[in-house]
């Protein structure tokens, strides 16, 4: 971590979203999953724990700092890329503290010892972040909307990605493009002002955020496009509509990725017809 991870609240200065990459990129996870700590003095707030990584929960405790008081580990999503080492940091933050902390998922039977989400992050001086219902990637899926419009998007929104929906994890591009639908227009009122990712760089001002989300629903609606002229034309196995919407140079993973997509695309076209 640096100095340029640590991130205030231009007008109050209140709450510092610290960043936190973890060592496990790949095709799925792109540079790796990036795990969050809000600060409000001595007060903290861990967002996404990531893999159960001895060496990014031991940088994860030193971000947290000595001395501090937790309030909850919380996942934005079941995958356990982004919730293997949540009970771990929440115990291991409990024991350093003699302090209770509560770990929050929205699927708990997903998250062992986990508890529902709250609707917001608060403490002593007041509320640190709002928790943001956002089904598609997962029907789990939530972001959170921190102190000064500073969205923390789990899988909803990659960096430099588009997300991977896969239908039999619970995966549903409707929801999904609604839910970029609705951070678009928070990001058109003005009430988010940068989006920082569970995997990928952030879109650190208002402008690159808004565009983000506008590509990122342009993404898709090309791809159902994609799809709709392919299926008309008579491209009916998925083994086929891989090799016409990609291409034939995809790696093995990413044409796992590509035929989840392409399922929930078909799955997406079947329900408006």
């Amino acid at each position: 971590m640096t100095e340029d991870d640590a991130l205030r609240d231009p007008e109050t200065g209140a709450v510092e979203l610290l960043t936190v990459p973890a060592n496990n990129p790949g095709p799925m996870t792109l540079t790796g999953t990036v795990s969050y700590v809000l600060r409000d003095e001595d007060q903290i707030w861990v967002i996404d724990p990531g893999p159960r990584d001895p060496e990014h929960l031991a940088e994860l405790l030193v971000t947290c700092g000595e001395g501090v008081r937790p309030m909850g580990v919380l996942v934005t999503h079941r995958h356990l890329d982004h919730t293997a080492g949540a009970a771990t940091l929440a115990r291991q933050l409990a024991a350093r503290s003699g302090l209770e902390v509560p770990l929050w998922a929205a699927d708990q039977a997903a998250v062992p010892g986990s508890r529902p989400l709250p609707s917001t992050l608060e403490g002593d001086h007041g509320v640190v972040g709002h928790v943001i219902h956002l089904p598609g990637h997962t029907s789990d899926s939530v972001g959170v909307l921190v102190d000064g419009g500073r969205l923390l998007s789990g899988d909803t929104l990659l960096g430099g990605s588009s997300t991977v929906i896969v239908p039999d994890d619970g995966g549903d591009l409707a929801e999904h493009l609604q839910s970029l639908a609705i951070l678009r227009a928070m990001a058109e009122d003005g009430r988010i002002g940068s989006i920082h990712p569970g995997h990928g760089p952030a879109y650190e001002d208002p402008l690159s955020a808004l565009e983000a989300l506008e590509g990122a629903l342009a993404h898709r609606h090309e791809r159902i496009e994609q799809v709709r002229r392919a299926r008309t034309a008579g491209v009916l196995t998925l083994e086929r509509l891989v090799r016409s919407v990609y291409g034939a140079d995809l790696s093995e993973e990413l044409e796992q990725a590509a035929r989840w997509n392409l399922r929930a695309t078909l799955d997406y076209l079947a329900q408006e017809h």
